[in-house]
């Protein structure tokens, strides 16, 4: 056993042990140790080790959102397939479970090889996917040991990234297992060429044809509409409490646009803190009703799900993120309904931020003056017109990530006898 194995093992171990006393008072962490408890369980019920299974893996729930075009390929194709999902943390796992195209939703086990080769043996996957970069040594390991290829996809790399690092050998072999890499850009595919991983597909992103899904999708959200009631408004979406102190004079200005805010923390603990800093009232998508609701300024939804099919009414949309360093969030479902779009000041690590920066679909700013500013000029007809194109186009240009990776797939889903 190698050094970093034995390190590794180690601290999975040791957060096995203490991850009780973390959740004390922590829902979060409380809901990772119980949905991992019944893991097992849950999937011995669904004998799925009896049919040709796809295992999907995933870190959360925007990530399995971007997989949803190429699971609906799959099940389109082929039709005695069964998909089996697991995801790293709960908003995944509570948002996903009734996916009608997944014939079982799991947490993925603590990176042991004992949990992951007891999950491997009930499952009996024919081909396994890893949805961006969630790479867990002992669970590749153990699919190489059964000879059960795994595929990489909507993968990004940078020079930065530790498993790059001469001390990171371990972590870099358990990567070097993975059969093929779909990756986003061409720069994750030479650094992968540079180490000496060949099999590398330049895709593109498949996030561009979920949103794409979604927009011709038309669902009908009737709370919003009725709030609305044809008037117009606009959405902070996705926000933490670092982007209020851009919004708050905006949302409390009387003569504004109805205000949908979809806050990052749906808890009922964010929600008070939002009614608290705010100076009206709120209505609450939970506890909607037009009798109460209907002529409040401000709807705060507090559910997961409706945020990017909430964008198609909104004028413009402020995502969040970008304030703090907890990271933007995803600005592609409101750009493909042609939304101006303003974020925060930190999102240089994010390409699709970056160039609808530079093309002048989305505007960065730094405070609330910015803020009012960049409204005033999105506000204007010539510009808005412009910035709706653009931002659609940019969407559509880059729509087919989910066919390419599809072809390749496809061979690892048919048995050689058949």
């Amino acid at each position: 056993m190698t050094l970093l194995k034995l390190i590794y093992s180690f601290l999975i171990h040791l957060i096995k042990l203490f991850l009780p006393l973390f959740a004390i008072g922590n829902n979060k962490l409380h809901e990772f140790i119980n949905g991992r408890s019944k893991t097992f369980k849950s999937i011995k019920g669904k004998s799925l080790s009896n049919s040709s299974v796809l295992w999907i893996h995933s870190a959360s729930l925007g990530e399995f959102e971007q997989c949803m075009p190429l699971i609906k390929m799959i099940k389109n194709n082929f039709k005695n397939f069964k998909i089996a999902v697991t995801f790293f943390s709960p908003s995944g796992y509570k948002a996903q479970k009734k996916f009608k195209l997944v014939d079982w939703v799991g947490y993925l086990p603590l990176d042991t090889s004992s949990r992951i080769k007891t999950l491997i043996n009930f499952m009996n996957p024919q081909a396994v996917i890893l949805i961006k970069n969630e790479y867990w040594p002992n669970l590749l390991f153990c699919l190489k040991e059964k000879k059960i290829p795994v595929i990489s996809i909507s993968s990004r790399f940078y020079n930065k990234q530790f498993f790059f690092r001469n001390w990171a050998y371990w972590f870099l072999k358990s990567i070097k297992t993975i059969q093929e890499f779909y990756t986003i850009d061409l720069n994750s595919k030479i650094l992968l060429n540079n180490i000496g991983i060949k099999n590398v597909i330049v895709s593109g992103d498949t996030r561009m044809d979920r949103v794409l899904d979604i927009y011709k999708s038309k669902n009908n959200l009737n709370i919003i509409e009725n709030f609305l009631d044809k008037k117009n408004c606009w959405i902070a979406g996705s926000t933490w409490d670092e982007d209020y102190q851009l919004l708050l004079n905006y949302i409390n200005n009387k003569n504004s646009l109805k205000v949908i805010i979809a806050p990052h923390d749906c808890s009922d603990k964010s929600i008070s803190s939002i009614q608290k800093i705010v100076q009206q009232p709120i209505a609450k998508w939970s506890t909607y009703s037009d009798k109460k609701d209907k002529s409040k300024k401000i709807l705060i939804i507090d559910r997961i799900g409706f945020l990017k099919y909430a964008y198609s009414y909104a004028k413009w949309a402020y995502i969040g993120g970008g304030m703090g360093r907890k990271g933007l969030h995803n600005i592609l479902e409101a750009a493909v309904f042609g939304l101006p779009i303003i974020i925060g000041k930190n999102y240089q690590k994010f390409p699709e931020a970056v160039d609808l920066v530079k093309e002048g679909g989305c505007f960065s700013v730094k405070n609330s003056a910015e803020f009012e500013t960049v409204i005033k000029y999105i506000s204007k007809e010539k510009n808005y017109t412009k910035i709706k194109t653009l931002n659609y186009e940019y969407i559509k240009k880059r729509d087919g990530a989910t066919q390419k990776i599809y072809n390749g797939l496809k061979k690892h889903l048919i048995k050689p006898n058949i």
